[in-house]
């Protein structure tokens, strides 16, 4: 059965954090780009299971700012 992971990147106190829903500790980051490909590059590793994922980036002030879903068929659709 496919499941469906929500990634979201948003900015915390001294950088970025990723946070995968239904995880505990969010993954740190100094760098919002690197944040951002992490979360990508995880959400493409999600979608070779045969999952879907949501990725979602928000800036500074928390506005969403950007969205891609990562499916086993497309690793990239926005």
């Amino acid at each position: 059965m496919r499941r469906e992971h929500r990634i979201s990147v948003g900015p915390v106190d001294g950088g970025w954090a990723v946070r995968c829903e239904g995880e505990t500790q969010p993954l740190l980051f100094l760098s919002g780009r690197r944040a951002e490909e992490h979360a990508r590059t995880l959400a493409q590793a999600l979608s070779r299971t045969g999952d879907e994922a949501l990725v979602y980036i928000h800036d500074r002030s928390e506005a969403l700012v950007g969205a891609a879903r990562y499916t086993a068929r497309n690793s990239a659709a926005v």
